[in-house]
């Protein structure tokens, strides 16, 4: 984002000062439209872009968090990548939620953490070809014993960032293709 910072700066910006430093402008995730337009920040981190190119100022708005993008990560982004820059490479939490899923002949029932069944004495529950009898209770922590079928408990990993609880991979994943799509729209102009 800073290089079409710079990028956008060579083709349509202007300083007084010798070597300008440019930085791809982005508002905080507490400032509204209205701050964040106050603040001129696109023109101080975009020198003579206002004046060259109302335009691009105007999409640069579009593409904030509160504009008609839809890029709310921008903020989230930012900041990560500014902490992993200038002060610590951020930690991530490593967080474990079992699923219980029990399958035959086709069919299968999945019971996530904190759900559980009880099946009492003469009943049964048929899933497919599996066949549970009764007399028991299970869940994720002590699953069924099972007839016909296949009893798997299933571990499913993610990582999340210390400093903002958001999932890496889905967060990653959203922050790459919105920078995909903010690079091909401004170097298009």
């Amino acid at each position: 984002l800073d290089f079409v910072a710079r990028g956008i700066f060579d083709c349509y910006g202007s300083s007084k000062k010798a070597k300008s430093k440019t930085y791809f402008p982005y508002a905080t995730a507490d400032q509204t439209r209205s701050l964040f337009e106050q603040s001129g920040r696109i023109e101080v981190c975009i020198p003579g872009l206002t004046a060259s190119r109302p335009d691009i100022v105007q999409l640069l708005l579009e593409m904030q968090h509160f504009g008609s993008r839809g890029y709310t990560w921008l903020p989230e982004f930012m900041e990560l990548t500014n902490e992993n820059k200038h002060q610590r490479l951020t930690p991530q939490i490593r967080r474990e939620i079992k699923e219980l899923r029990i399958s035959g002949g086709g069919a299968s029932i999945s019971l996530g953490q904190g759900a559980s069944i009880s099946v009492g004495r003469g009943a049964s529950i048929s899933i497919g070809g599996a066949v549970i009898r009764g007399g028991q209770s299970f869940d994720v922590n002590r699953p069924p014993h099972v007839e016909g079928g296949v009893v798997e408990v299933i571990t499913w990993v993610s990582f999340h960032f210390e400093s903002n609880d958001q999932p890496v991979l889905p967060f990653l994943e959203s922050a790459q293709k919105g920078i995909s799509d903010i690079v091909k729209e401004l170097s298009s102009k």
